[in-house]
């Protein structure tokens, strides 16, 4: 009897310590899972925001790059565009059109050195202040004494004062411009006259008074013709009434005939 109610003794000892042992593993296995749960969402949150952060730092880039792209395949193709001149009609606009010039060159005798004189004969005249716009060119083996030239030369005050000599058409009305036109007397005309060394620039207006540049070329003289046809392209469409041609050259300057055309 004894020994029974030790073994039972032991018995409920024995179970106590194992019931006791369940408990403290129930336990301690909880806040590991939890642990465990909570560290695997801290790991998809950070992975989130990573992929998210990620996405919207290649978004930016991208677009960042794609607007970059753009603004310089705009600028490439505003450039290339600005870079083309206009198209010009065919139709000669100063043909029959009044106009003015500065002063033709007055040759003076030995006394002023053969110099300018004001009170001598112009030299080479424009017949009947008509013939810069009356259509008629100058051939290629005409002479420097023709009247089909006239003659401006840098030894006078104008020159002096403005740095070019000038024939300003007036087209009677504001028009959209392309380009002009200058028949020059060259080399071939002998006497010191030529289209070489020389700049012509042109400049419009709208009102006669203010003139603003819109193209500008350097003739090439032949020596072969006595005449050499200058293009003047303007570098864009000119709304303009007066249409200004500007010869810059030390020496002598014949022209023959003037021209302007629309813009298509």
């Amino acid at each position: 009897m004894k020994k029974l109610s030790l073994m039972l003794a032991f018995v409920l000892v024995f179970a106590l310590v194992l019931v006791a042992c369940g408990d403290e593993t129930e336990t301690s296995s909880t806040p590991a899972t939890e642990s465990s749960v909570a560290a695997t969402e801290s790991s998809e949150a950070a992975t989130e925001e990573s992929s998210e952060a990620a996405t919207e730092e290649s978004s930016e880039a991208a677009t960042e790059e794609s607007s970059e792209a753009a603004t310089e395949e705009s600028s490439e193709a505003s450039t290339e565009e600005s870079t083309e001149p206009p198209v010009a009609g065919t139709d000669n606009l100063a043909a029959g059109k009044s106009y003015t010039s500065t002063p033709l060159f007055r040759a003076g005798g030995a006394e002023v050195g053969w110099g300018w004189d004001e009170n001598a004969p112009v030299a080479y005249p424009d017949e009947e202040d008509k013939s810069m716009t009356d259509g008629v060119i100058a051939a290629a083996d005409t002479v420097y004494t023709d009247a089909i030239w006239a003659g401006w030369n840098h030894n006078t005050p104008a020159y002096a004062e403005t740095g070019y000599s000038a024939i300003t058409v007036d087209l009677g009305e504001v028009k959209d411009l392309a380009k002009a036109v200058m028949h020059l007397g060259s080399s071939g005309l002998g006497s010191g006259i030529g289209a070489g060394n020389m700049v012509v620039e042109v400049a419009v207006s709208t009102d006669g008074e203010t003139f603003e540049t819109v193209g500008a070329v350097v003739p090439e003289d032949d020596a072969a013709s006595c005449v050499v046809e200058t293009v003047i392209e303007f570098e864009a469409v000119a709304s303009a009434q007066y249409v200004q041609f500007r010869m810059i050259r030390g020496g002598w300057m014949f022209v023959s005939e003037v021209e302007v055309y629309g813009a298509e």
